[in-house]
């Protein structure tokens, strides 16, 4: 199972080929995931002549739902971390969370937003 950032969501978006065929070829593995989280980072800066390619694009990932035991890890990782990591953001930690309670792989372009040691992040 594998836990797709929003950032690598953003280059398919934009027509990144290599992340397309990225995604193409992890699927293959095993299933895709998404964070309601990562909808929200979309949505923020999304246009609307982009809307329909990017529920289309969703609709190819299982959608994870920020449960109350992801919002608890989240907070945990966030006090456990954020002394270290001066730029750590809460919606990292809650997606780091996702990974850690459905024991998923996360697959981020941005590992150093990722210090977290139980669970397993790639970078492609």
């Amino acid at each position: 199972m594998y836990l797709i950032d929003t950032d690598i969501l953003i280059w398919v978006l934009r027509g990144n080929k290599e992340y397309k065929d990225l995604l193409l070829e992890l699927k293959n593995k095993a299933t895709l995931s998404i964070s309601t989280i990562t909808i929200a980072e979309i949505y923020k800066n999304i246009f609307p002549s982009e809307i329909v390619k990017t529920e289309n694009m969703f609709n190819e990932f299982q959608v994870w739902d920020v449960t109350t035991e992801v919002a608890k890890q989240g907070g945990l990782y966030w006090q456990q971390y954020v002394k270290k990591l001066r730029t750590l953001n809460l919606t990292d930690c809650l997606i780091a969370a996702t990974a850690h309670i459905n024991n998923a792989t996360l697959v981020s372009l941005n590992l150093k937003h990722f210090p977290m040691k139980d669970i397993q992040v790639v970078k492609p």
